[in-house]
C-alpha cells in the first residue's frame, strides 16, 4: 500500500494527484517505509527521508478508513503527467473527495494528515519485532542489507547507499505520541498487509 506521504500522495493535489498520486496509494502505509520495507529483505527501492507531516490523534476508525479509501484512490487517474488535463486533474480530485469522506474524513487534507500520522510510526516499526524502535535503526539496518547485497546493479546500490546516509544525516524523526505508536503497533498486520499489496501492483 502506498499510503505514501505527503511526497507519496505528495502526497498533494498537482500535477499527477492529478494521477491519482495525490492519494495514490494513500501514502501513510508507503513510506512505512523506506525503512520497515527494506529492512524486510534485499530492496530495490529509494530511501527517502519522511517529510514530516502534521501528527494527528489517531483513532481506529480513522485507521480503517485508510485501509478501506487506498484501493478505491489507487485506481484514480488525472491524465498523462507529461499532458496535464486540468479537467481530468479537478474530476480526481472530486472523486478523491468523496471517497474519504465516505470513509470517514472530513476532507482529503484531515486523510492526508491520518496518513503522515500513520506513516510517522510505520517508519520506525522494526518488521522483526513489531515493535517501535525509530527510523534510524531501521535505515542503518537498511543500508547493511545493501552494501551487502552482491545482486544489486553497482550505479543502483551506489545511489541507494547515497541516498539511506543522506536520510540518516537529516537526522531521527519526532518519536510520534505513544498513543499513536500502540495502535499502529496494534494494526501492523493489517498496514503491513495493505502496503505489500499496493506495492505488488505497481
Amino acid at each position: 500500500m502506498t499510503i505514501h506521504s505527503r511526497t507519496l500522495l505528495a502526497a498533494s493535489l498537482s500535477a499527477t494527484l492529478a494521477a491519482a498520486a495525490i492519494l495514490s496509494a494513500a501514502p501513510a502505509l508507503a513510506q512505512a517505509g523506506t525503512a520497515a520495507k527494506l529492512a524486510a529483505g534485499p530492496p530495490a527501492a529509494k530511501a527517502e527521508a519522511p517529510e514530516a507531516g502534521k501528527e494527528i490523534a489517531l483513532t481506529q476508525g480513522q485507521i480503517d478508513g485508510l485501509l478501506v479509501a487506498q484501493p478505491e484512490l489507487a485506481k484514480l487517474t488525472g491524465g498523462a503527467p507529461d499532458k496535464p488535463d486540468p479537467k481530468a486533474e479537478a474530476q480526481a480530485q472530486g472523486q478523491a473527495e468523496a471517497i474519504v469522506k465516505r470513509n470517514g474524513f472530513a476532507s482529503l487534507e484531515e486523510f492526508q494528515d491520518a496518513s503522515d500520522t500513520v506513516d510517522a510510526v510505520l517508519g520506525g516499526i522494526d518488521p522483526e519485532t513489531k515493535s517501535y524502535v525509530g527510523a534510524t535503526p531501521l535505515l542503518k539496518k537498511q543500508l547493511a542489507a545493501v552494501q551487502a547485497d552482491k545482486a544489486m546493479p553497482a550505479q543502483e546500490k551506489a545511489e541507494t547507499v547515497k541516498e539511506i546516509k543522506e536520510a540518516l544525516a537529516a537526522g531521527e524523526p519526532a518519536k510520534p505520541s505513544e498513543a499513536n505508536i500502540a495502535l499502529v503497533t496494534k494494526n501492523y498486520a493489517r498496514l503491513s498487509a495493505a502496503m505489500g499489496e499496493g506495492q505488488d501492483k505497481e
